[in-house]
């Protein structure tokens, strides 16, 4: 005794399409994952090289203060009436901060980090940025400047009238 009744296709219908749309929306959901993966992993990437350009930035600039040495009867006079020179601080004589800002820039050297998307690229990556970030702290303690927002990054930080900065 056969027992087909002809409406099961029928009455199996709401069941066949929930099972077909389950699959649909997983298929497109695992591609949206993947691409919005993507977009979020270069996403990063890009603000920690960026971010790690400018600790080097840093980096070359405390070379060039520790560089610089002052020529007896010189002057910090700016050239012309209407531009303005700044002139940053001297910076402490110390062989220990020359030290730390050698391998700050050693660091954060574009030319040796790698833009290699593996597991070993990418953990070295991380592990020099939070090196030099520990360097930048460091360096800024030794010299008593500020510390940067690294995500906020401005031209001219003032201080407020009765604050000094130490």
């Amino acid at each position: 005794m056969e027992n087909s009744d002809p409406f099961d296709s029928l009455l199996n219908l709401e069941e066949d399409y929930y099972k077909e749309g389950y699959e649909l929306g997983v298929a497109d959901g695992s591609k949206a994952g993947r691409l919005e993966g993507r977009v979020f992993g270069m996403e990063k990437g890009f603000k920690k090289f960026a971010t790690m350009g400018q600790l080097q930035g840093r980096a070359a600039v405390w070379a060039a203060r520790r560089e610089k040495k002052r020529i007896p009867g010189s002057t910090d006079e700016a050239v012309g009436e209407g531009s303005r020179e700044r002139v940053l601080p001297p910076m402490p004589d110390n062989s220990r901060l020359e030290k730390h800002i050698e391998t700050l820039y050693a660091l954060a050297e574009s030319a040796s980090l790698s833009t290699k998307n593996s597991e070993e690229a990418v953990s070295e990556f991380d592990d020099r940025f939070k090196r030099a970030g520990a360097k930048v702290k460091v360096i800024e303690k030794i010299i008593r400047e500020p510390a940067a927002d690294p995500e906020n990054p401005q031209e001219d930080r003032p201080s407020s009238p009765g604050k000094t900065h130490r």
